[in-house]
């Protein structure tokens, strides 16, 4: 885990410009909705950062970039053309295509995911194999996730006492009275549950058969179609992978930087500094370092498409072969990291 020093952190950080940049005249302007799969935090630092460093707009956009929140259903807004680009988990996505949507993913911000079941360090669970006969709190809308897992890894649901919590409890891990939560993010409540003097053990779903791209960026696919359209796409990749690069240089100072833009009340710093270094490692792979970041990798697609026809989400195994292209990452020229 990584603890850094608070006071440290706000003096030496470097602090984040903004870069003024004038908008290329021999661009078509363009409009462009876009739902991100988080609330403005540094974990949604791409989009957000190319907004107010101009980025976009030296690139000829108008990017309206619209926070998660209750009632905003990525899916759904790309689907109804409310959102131009949807920013979401690809299992959504994937069960989309499963009830007859036409997308393509041309992007993904994690190349593994960050969803992993979490357990108090003092229980000794390290492991799904010593999961039989432990308490363990499952987020309610997490029951599918929950009973996959068990079952990649050979056992039953049955063979655990469940209690269900809400999304944002960590109290009943904090409290002892479980020995692991599922799901968690690697880099938010394993800090939160640390913060409060419980180690923690983290079991990420990646390394139990159960990865996938989190944050796949997607559109229709007849905007797809559309030779200008995909001009834009690129366009709008191209100057978010600047904003991305900001990122990389320092994410600390990142993470400060939005704090101080204020986007919302509530965020803490030394969480952000967290998320963002947390973020960075699951953002980063052999893959991004040799084509480049953002890149997408079917065989992890294949892995979430079989996962969702096991747990009963879709019908049959979807073909997201065809649901992707890596046409916009090449041609953005993405940097290597």
């Amino acid at each position: 885990m990584i603890h850094l020093n608070r006071r440290l952190l706000l003096a030496g950080s470097a602090t984040l410009a903004l870069p003024s940049f004038r908008i290329a005249s021999a661009q078509t302007p363009a409009r462009l909705t876009v739902a991100l799969g988080y609330a403005p935090n540094v974990e949604m630092f791409g989009p957000l950062y190319a907004v107010r460093a101009g980025f976009f707009a030296a690139e000829g956009l108008t990017v309206n970039a619209v926070p998660a929140s209750t009632g905003v259903d990525q899916v759904q807004m790309v689907a109804a053309g409310r959102a131009d680009i949807g920013i979401v988990g690809p299992e959504q996505i994937i069960a989309g295509a499963g009830r007859g949507e036409k997308f393509k993913i041309f992007a993904a911000q994690y190349q593994r995911s960050p969803v992993c079941m979490t357990a108090r360090k003092d229980s000794g669970l390290t492991n799904p194999s010593q999961l039989p006969g432990r308490p363990i709190a499952v987020k309610i809308p997490a029951q599918t996730f929950f009973e996959l897992f068990m079952r990649k890894n050979g056992l039953r649901p049955d063979q655990v006492t469940v209690t269900p919590i809400g999304r944002t409890d960590v109290a009943t891990i904090i409290s002892g009275r479980v020995h692991a939560m599922i799901t968690t993010f690697a880099f938010n409540e394993p800090r939160s549950i640390e913060m409060a003097g419980v180690p923690v053990n983290l079991m990420p779903l990646a390394s139990y058969g159960m990865n996938a791209q989190t944050n796949s960026y997607f559109t229709q696919e007849r905007v797809f179609a559309d030779p200008a359209k995909r001009d834009v796409l690129v366009r709008y990749l191209r100057a978010e992978a600047k904003a991305w690069e900001e990122y990389f240089k320092d994410p600390a100072a990142a993470a400060k930087w939005i704090i101080d833009q204020k986007f919302i009340d509530g965020l803490d710093l030394d969480q952000q500094v967290f998320l963002a270094r947390g973020q960075a490692d699951h953002m980063r792979s052999a893959l991004t370092a040799e084509r480049g970041l953002m890149w997408v990798d079917p065989a992890i697609y294949r892995e979430t498409a079989t996962n969702l026809q096991l747990s009963g989400v879709t019908s049959t195994v979807i073909d997201t072969d065809a649901m992707l292209s890596t046409e916009i990452l090449e041609r953005a020229g993405m940097p290597r990291i």
